[in-house]
């Protein structure tokens, strides 16, 4: 199974990632678990981006449509490098962020249309979580967490991304939205509920 858990920062799915990886462990399946950016290289450019590194000489940061193409870039080598070996060895793939990422906070910055088109021929997760919640408290959980602040962090850009990923998930199947608000057990009992639904039809 290939399982994508979604959300604007600070909405769980990192803690969740760890949590249903670990069950699906416990049950005798192999999982690789992993995330975007991803590990490669092209992933680690873009986390020192994130954080504000590698700025332009006056101070501003990359261009959004460069960040839009990093992001794309980073998708298909973590295919090819990470994703598709792993899937077809018969392991489970659960990764924190992938393609509707890029569709909710990437078309922020640069033509929705344009962002699309370079996510077009991705591989389709068979679910995906979307971690739904307000932004108040995604912020009283990065900064409790001393998460640095990263470039798509002001509340206004992850208003947009939040309503970007509601938009994106509204009468897709594959796309579950779950309420990310209660404890990180709640949250985790609701995604193996979705999950063993998933199971039980393969």
């Amino acid at each position: 199974m290939f399982i994508v858990l979604e959300g604007i920062d600070g909405s769980g799915t990192t803690t969740q990632l760890d949590r249903l990886a670990e069950r699906l462990r416990a049950a005798g399946r192999r999982v690789v678990a992993t995330r975007e950016p991803s590990p490669g290289p092209i992933g680690l450019l873009l986390r020192e981006i994130l954080r504000g590194t590698h700025a332009n000489p006056d101070g501003t940061g990359l261009d959004g449509r460069a960040m839009a193409l990093l992001f794309a870039a980073d998708r298909r080598d973590h295919l090819t490098r990470e994703i598709e070996p792993a899937l077809a060895s018969g392991a489970d793939v659960i990764s924190d962020r992938y393609l509707l990422s890029s569709l909710a906070y990437q078309a922020v910055e640069a033509d929705r249309a344009w962002v699309e088109q370079l996510a077009s021929g991705v591989r389709e997760p068979d679910l995906t979580l979307l971690l739904d919640v307000d932004i108040a408290v995604a912020a009283q959980r990065r900064t409790k967490a001393g998460r640095p602040v990263e470039r798509y962090d002001a509340d206004g850009t992850l208003a947009r991304v939040a309503e970007n990923y509601r938009r994106l998930a509204a009468g897709r199947p594959n796309i579950v939205r779950i309420d990310g608000t209660p404890s990180p057990a709640d949250v985790e009992q609701a995604i193996m509920r979705e999950l063993e639904a998933l199971l039980a039809a393969r």
